[in-house]
């Protein structure tokens, strides 16, 4: 068997066989080499954790420069929407006070308005009673002044007779205590009428005293006081009136 063995691996004619070359077995390391390596790994393993630690560090620095700057950019939009808020809000306040101030400002002038028509009504009033108070006064006043001077009811007379239209024919109306004085004056009431002319003196006792009414056929003034006294009212109020 092994002579068959033997000539089947016989080399083919032509071909060499290459001689193996056996390598030398490794030599076991020593400890020195084993330490350096050692250290060398070690020291490796530092630098890579001291890279590790400075990136790291690196990334903690940049995330608190972004969280600082995110932080500052949250509070200036705040700070610029807060400033926006107030000052919307502050234009709304001013807005709302502004109204207020028209509106109180109307209301006083309403209140004024008011008062006023008060106040202009009030004085009518007054005036008004003061001035028929006066009238009353001076009516009592005249009458008293001519049942003392019959000599007043006689110059009424006088004046009346000078300003009525000419005439031949003068009646002379007052009441009946003034009409007895004007009477006795006659003559002399004459005089201030015109040449030729006729005079008549009337009791009238619906003429209070104080006053009379001449008339001529060319007409007539009404110097009663009450007619004379009523002229001075409305001159009077159409005075407090302009």
């Amino acid at each position: 068997m092994w002579s068959r063995l033997l000539k089947e691996v016989q080399p083919v004619k032509g071909e060499q066989l290459v001689p193996l070359r056996v390598l030398p077995a490794p030599e076991p390391a020593s400890d020195k080499d084993e330490a350096a390596v050692k250290m060398s790994a070690a020291e490796e393993a530092a630098a890579l954790l001291a890279r590790s630690r400075k990136e790291a560090e690196r990334i903690k620095q940049e995330a608190l420069k972004a969280r600082q700057q995110a932080i500052e950019e949250g509070r200036a939009a705040g700070e610029a929407r807060g400033y926006q808020e107030g000052l919307e809000r502050g234009r709304q306040e001013a807005e709302a006070l502004r109204q207020e101030a028209t509106a109180l400002r109307e209301e006083a002038r309403q209140v004024l308005e008011q008062a006023q028509h008060v106040y202009r009504e009030t004085i009518a009033a007054a005036e008004t009673d003061i001035m028929e108070l006066a009238l009353t006064v001076a009516r009592k006043i005249i009458g008293q002044e001519v049942s003392q001077r019959p000599e007043v009811i006689v110059e009424i007379t006088r004046q009346a007779i000078l300003q009525v239209t000419g005439g031949q024919t003068y009646v002379i109306y007052a009441g009946p205590e003034e009409a007895d004085v004007l009477r006795q004056r006659q003559e002399e009431l004459l005089a201030e009428a015109a040449p030729g002319a006729r005079l008549q003196v009337i009791a009238d006792p619906g003429l209070k005293g104080g006053g009379c009414r001449v008339e001529t056929e060319n007409g007539f003034i009404d110097a009663s006081i009450d007619t004379q006294l009523e002229a001075v009212k409305k001159i009077l109020r159409d005075g407090t009136s302009q």
